[in-house]
C-alpha cells in the first residue's frame, strides 16, 4: 500500500500478492489473512495491513516448529497417497496404450461386432 493508513479492496490485495480471492478467504478462515476493516451493517471491507507486514508475519509463522511439522506431515501424506494411487489397477501406468487398443477395435469392426 502506498500511504500511511491507506486501505485497499480484497481483490487489489490478491492481485498484488498474486493469489485468488478464494485463497484469500481460505487464509482468512484459518486466521492467516491480513488485518481487515469491517464496517458493521454494510458490505464495506478493506485490507488495512500493509503487504510488507503481512509477508513478515507469514515468514515468521513459516519458521515456527508447528509449521515445520505440518509441512512434514503433508509431505508424508502426499507420498502415501502417491503410492496408493500407483498401486491402483485404474492408475494411468496400468492402462493399455491407445496403439494396443486400435487393433482390437479394428478386429471388432471386421467381425461386425
Amino acid at each position: 500500500m502506498s500511504g500511511q493508513g491507506a486501505s485497499e479492496k480484497i481483490r487489489e490485495f490478491c492481485n498484488v500478492e498474486k493469489f485468488s480471492i478464494a485463497f484469500f478467504y481460505e487464509l482468512e478462515r484459518r486466521g492467516l489473512g491480513p488485518l481487515m476493516l469491517d464496517v458493521p451493517g454494510t458490505r464495506f471491507r478493506r485490507v488495512v495491513e500493509s503487504h510488507e507486514s503481512w509477508r513478515a508475519r507469514m515468514a515468521a509463522l513459516a519458521k515456527t516448529e508447528d509449521a515445520k511439522l505440518e509441512t512434514e506431515r503433508r509431505r508424508a501424506q502426499a507420498a502415501i497417497a502417491g503410492k496408493v494411487a500407483a498401486a491402483s489397477p485404474r492408475h494411468v501406468s496400468k492402462q493399455r496404450k491407445s496403439a494396443e487398443r486400435a487393433p482390437a477395435a479394428a478386429n471388432r469392426l471386421l467381425r461386425g461386432k
